[in-house]
């Protein structure tokens, strides 16, 4: 897709209001000069989000993240940086003109979506106008589905017929080549059919409601496969989406909890017996996509697969994607011979609901479906959950994941303290965003002090590039933020961080977000700014001297005379520079 014109991108962004759009997803107070909130990106109880109404910056002192409004929604959403442009140019009523490559990928996908809505309205209505004798009705009168669930996830029926869709899409001027484009026809060797047939089709949605793809459920055990799911297509992305995800948005932002299951007809049935609030993987492994979409709804996932050996298999891989995404993450293990559909129509709601409170922990997960007495078993289940700990991005989480690892096996206390508590060699420390910076502060508090304040005055920001060069930064964060301060000086435009924060790293944009959102109004900023180049400047002046020293030693042990005489005279030079950058500091 063609770029939206920088000047267009600058625009929009000047005339967004980061505290209103912030605002219409994470409840603001007023703190001072910035607004607080509870972080949406990570679990808090105390406010530590950030929001700089006059930079247009938002910054999490607990989690890390940080950027512009753009930012934010991309954050947020999981949405691309220009859908983000786009949905606050949309907001603002600025029109953003499109390119013939833009209005020709525009129009492939706006086709395809009117084909599924059709497709989807097809299915439907043949659904609600079979006689309750058919095999449809019948089907759905054995699984239990009522008229209101079946009108709010819009279910329907595919005829027992080559082209029933075809021919109604012909009639609305809707060629057979986009139904093969959308998976909803198939093309062989001397014609073009209908690719479902004689099924319940459950139309697949975005979490905005549009119809990207379909399922298939077969009426009868002769035919096969048992479940027909769509194609992938330029809409539709298996690993992206979530069955069942636009009807529970609701439920899941208000009670925080996502019910996993496996299939269609899983999920169905939670609803139709009142527990609410699942979304289905729909057959296919979870993905890490799903999981980080599951996350954008609620802090906490239940896995509810069959409890078959395929579904504990199923369950197994689950996990990991679920707690990279940051989501507390339980097991709810059905007895056997059961899978949620067929639990909660014999137990109902509450003796459903009554084993998720009673779920497994991921320890006691492992440890049911493990033979511990086999080492290999054992040694398998100790690193699953060794990685699972250490992979987990939440540190709460991950503190009570390793206490409930070390009570369900007392083996692993040992090993759990080694490996997370002190990583062993050759590991890769993964320090929280906190301990990053943390230990960025530890080794270059004035430098960390100095950009802080270049990044809040301009005034001082100039007077910091007369007076010193970006390779005087030693530690490569404030070096390239330095870098970036001298560039926006020397752009001659406002002096304006909100724009930098689009193109520049993640561990830049956090410490410039942090920075400016921590930034004080106390007296005397610019003489603070003079005193922190002043000792810059002395350590790289002793920087100097220590290895002029060495190399004077070492001239003197190898009887080079003539070098040492040079070198003595370039050592008193630096001393005498420092000791006049001193005075000048003093105001002698």
């Amino acid at each position: 897709m063609a770029r939206i014109p920088d000047d267009l991108i600058d625009s929009i962004r000047s005339q967004a209001d980061i505290v209103d759009i912030v605002s219409d997803y994470v409840p603001l107070r007023k703190s001072g000069k910035n607004y607080l909130g509870l972080c949406p990106f990570h679990d808090e109880k105390t406010a530590s989000f950030s929001v700089n109404p006059e930079r247009q910056i938002f910054h999490c002192f607990g989690c890390g993240k940080g950027g512009n409004v753009f930012n934010f929604l991309m954050e947020h959403e999981h949405v691309s940086f220009v859908e983000a442009v786009r949905h606050i140019a949309r907001r603002l009523n600025i029109t953003i003109p499109d390119t013939y490559r833009e209005r020709e990928a525009s129009s492939e996908a706006e086709s395809l979506a009117q084909v599924t809505r059709f497709a989807a309205r097809f299915f439907h209505e043949r659904l609600l106008n079979s006689d309750q004798g058919s095999i449809v009705r019948r089907y759905t009168a054995k699984r239990g589905l009522s008229d209101e669930t079946i009108k709010s996830f819009g279910l329907g029926y595919a005829p027992d017929s080559w082209n029933d869709l075809l021919n109604a899409a012909r009639k609305q001027g809707i060629d057979g080549a986009w139904l093969v484009k959308a998976g909803l026809a198939k093309t062989g060797e001397q014609r073009t059919y209908d690719a479902f047939r004689k099924r319940l089709v459950f139309p697949i949605q975005a979490p905005g409601g549009r119809v990207v793809g379909f399922g298939g459920r077969a009426l009868s055990d002769e035919d096969q496969p048992k479940y027909l799911n769509s194609p992938e297509s330029p809409i539709y992305h298996k690993s992206q989406v979530l069955y069942g995800l636009y009807q529970a948005r609701d439920v899941l932002r208000q009670q925080g909890r996502i019910l996993v299951v496996e299939g269609y007809m899983d999920l169905l049935g939670l609803h139709q017996h009142g527990v609410h609030g699942a979304v289905a993987v729909c057959g296919t492994a979870l993905s890490r996509e799903q999981a980080r979409l599951a996350a954008r709804y609620g802090k906490q996932a239940f896995l509810v697969y069959d409890s078959d050996q395929a579904g504990v298999r199923a369950t197994w891989r689950a996990i990991e994607p679920l707690v990279e995404a940051g989501l507390w993450t339980r097991i709810v293990r059905l007895p056997e011979g059961y899978d949620p559909d067929s639990y909660v129509a014999e137990h109902g709601p509450d003796g459903f609901l009554k084993r998720v409170e009673q779920a497994d922990s991921i320890a006691d997960f492992m440890g049911h479906h493990a033979d511990l007495n086999e080492p290999g078993d054992r040694e398998e289940v100790f690193r699953t959950l060794t990685d699972l700990i250490r992979k987990t991005t939440n540190l709460v989480h991950r503190e009570r994941y390793r206490e409930e690892a070390e009570r369900r096996f007392p083996a692993l206390q040992s090993l759990l303290a080694s490996e997370l508590r002190n990583p062993g060699a050759g590991r890769r420390d993964r320090r929280s965003p906190q301990a990053e910076d943390n230990r960025v502060r530890g080794e270059a508090p004035v430098e960390r002090g100095l950009v802080q304040l270049m990044l809040n005055d301009r005034t001082i920001a100039e007077l910091v590039e007369r007076q010193l060069e970006p390779d005087d930064f030693r530690h490569p964060l404030y070096r390239r933020i330095v870098e970036h301060c001298f560039t926006k000086l020397g752009d001659g435009e406002t002096y304006d961080f909100s724009g930098l924060v689009d193109t520049i790293d993640d561990e830049a944009r956090r410490a410039i977000t942090e920075l400016i959102n921590t930034a004080d109004s106390g007296i005397q900023l610019e003489q603070r700014a003079r005193d922190h180049v002043v000792r810059i400047k002395q350590k790289r002046l002793k920087e100097s001297m220590t290895r002029l020293m060495e190399q004077i030693q070492q001239m003197e042990k190898g009887g080079r005379s003539s070098e040492l005489t040079e070198a003595m005279a370039t050592y008193m030079e630096l001393k005498h520079q420092e000791k006049a950058l001193l005075q000048s500091a003093r105001g002698d």
